[in-house]
């Protein structure tokens, strides 16, 4: 009896923390992308399309710098950090941080002499009119911006996610404050870049400063890491640095590139402004729980493979719970949202926005089957869909905007969306034996698909944010009814409603 009692308390205590670290994650995810949306909005407006799609390229540039630069070490400090907790091997754990932080400065020192010697080659190419001392502004926003990825890295693998929220509140008001201040004084694209500049630096001086107990650690820990955790470590660098750069390269937004190459800067500033809200509306809803998968995961395989099973499907079914709703709303409200945040400069971009949202909510549900690969061990098969599915998305973006200018661009990067995450998801349910609950998916589906119904009527006939404004009401009220008259929850996700909403009962009274 005393071990089932003791049994049930870790469980609970488990679910606590899980509870716990979502709701912080959750609000770092909340404030980052939702104040980082508005600061785009904030710059699309004064930059109109052309100087909106120089800017986002520029972005980009420093962004996909960052992943080469981290080159899969952030990655291995969340899992193997992670992993060493659950375990309850916590004395190696600052040897592990020190160790992969010096192999993040040698990959951010060979990351910024290769971006010099791109910006003095090839910048009239890339960023025609704007001065190259704008362009070393933003080789120091790598350099401060890597090491700030590496922290939040870190503070994840650790479960700290009260951190990652305080760093993401602090750094991402102080950007929301500048672009706005800017703004007003009617400014152009060279101010927004020294904004963005400005902003990396504080954002890297806020996590350095939370993630500086590792630090202090590190410096008196004498522990050292096993020869079998050194081999796995070391595989897992080889395989994972190539599945993260280039697959978040191929998943990133390449079409930048092509379309400012090859097509017009103002069809990839049509394109920016579309994925922002898709991405951003993907990472606010489903994405809150993509901060907390593969620690998760990992947590759960040091425990038993049947649990790390059990959790990649639940987190798949959880994700499109959250996900179908984004896209029956976007199918008909794109156009009320494109004309209330952008403006009518921007009216051809509400067709690419309801493609980018099936290709974004498509590229989050892998995510559950991204992690459970990865806490197995099973890297290679990864990078080896992974390479492909880039691969593929780089020809694909840079044949079907050579053809087809926008309207290819956007929809090969669906159709290679919806196809990443199926094999990928397919591959998951083949090593852990499990199969997905197809006809829940479908009520789900159908769950989505009335509201969306009832919502046509409300935005033929109101303008852009009445119709924003009633369509939200409809989907709040309309969607959990739906699902659950759909039967679109299993039992145990029922009770954890029931726990959550008792439990928000018990806080307001």
């Amino acid at each position: 009896m005393r071990v089932h009692a003791a049994a049930a308390m870790a469980g609970r205590l488990r679910m606590s923390r899980a509870l716990s670290n979502t709701a912080y994650s959750s609000l770092a995810l909340y404030i980052e992308y939702l104040f980082g949306l508005i600061a785009s909005i904030v710059i699309a407006r004064a930059l109109l399309p052309t100087d909106m799609g120089i800017y986002s390229l520029l972005v980009w540039v420093v962004a996909n710098s960052i992943v080469v630069a981290n080159a899969g070490i952030t990655m291995a400090a969340i899992k193997f950090i992670a992993e060493l907790r659950g375990a309850g091997r916590n004395d190696t754990t600052a040897v592990l941080v020190r160790r992969l932080r010096r192999m993040q400065r040698n990959m951010l020192l060979a990351v910024i002499v290769a971006l010099c010697a791109i910006f003095a080659f090839a910048h009239g190419r890339i960023a025609p009119g704007v001065d190259l001392w704008l362009l070393g502004l933003l080789i120091l926003s790598v350099a401060f911006r890597a090491p700030y990825m590496f922290n939040i890295a870190v503070l994840k693998g650790g479960q700290d996610f009260r951190s990652t929220a305080v760093i993401a509140i602090i750094g991402a008001s102080f950007n929301l404050a500048l672009v706005i201040l800017a703004w007003m004084k009617a400014a152009s694209l060279q101010t927004f870049v020294e904004v963005y500049a400005l902003s990396s630096l504080v954002f890297y001086l806020v996590s350095q400063w939370r993630a500086s107990r590792f630090a202090r650690i590190a410096t008196d820990s004498a522990a050292t890491l096993s020869p079998e955790l050194e081999t796995r470590m070391r595989h897992h660098l080889r395989v994972v640095a190539f599945t993260t750069v280039f697959g978040t390269i191929g998943s990133s937004e390449i079409e930048l590139l092509s379309l400012n190459l090859l097509s017009d800067a103002a069809h990839a500033g049509l394109f920016k402004v579309a994925n922002a809200v898709a991405a951003g509306v993907a990472l606010l809803l489903p994405g809150i729980l993509s901060a907390q998968l593969l620690p998760m995961m990992a947590s759960a395989q040091g425990r038993s493979q049947d649990e790390a099973n059990r959790r990649f499907v639940d987190m798949t079914v959880w994700l499109y719970v959250l996900g179908a709703p984004l896209i029956a709303a976007g199918a008909v409200f794109a156009d009320h949202a494109i004309e209330w945040l952008y403006g009518n400069a921007y009216a051809e971009a509400a067709p690419v926005l309801i493609v980018l949202l099936i290709a974004r909510v498509a590229s989050v549900l892998g995510q559950g089957a991204t992690a459970f690969l990865m806490s197995a061990d099973r890297q290679t098969a990864l990078m080896r869909l992974t390479l492909s599915f880039s691969a593929l998305r780089l020809i694909g973006a840079f044949a079907c905007t050579y053809a087809f200018g926008l309207t290819g661009a956007i929809f090969s990067t669906m159709v290679l969306a919806l196809s990443g995450s199926a094999v990928t998801i397919r591959l998951a349910m083949r090593i852990s034996g499990t199969r997905m609950p197809w006809m829940r998916l479908l009520r789900i589906s159908a769950a989505a698909l009335l509201p969306a119904l009832c919502c046509i009527p409300i935005a033929r006939a109101l303008p852009p944010l009445s119709g924003l404004l009633a369509g939200t009401v409809v989907f709040a009220i309309g969607y959990p009814l739906s699902i659950w008259l759909l039967r679109g929850l299993s039992d145990a996700d029922a009770d954890v409603v029931r726990m959550l909403a008792a439990k928000l009962r018990s806080r307001m009274r």
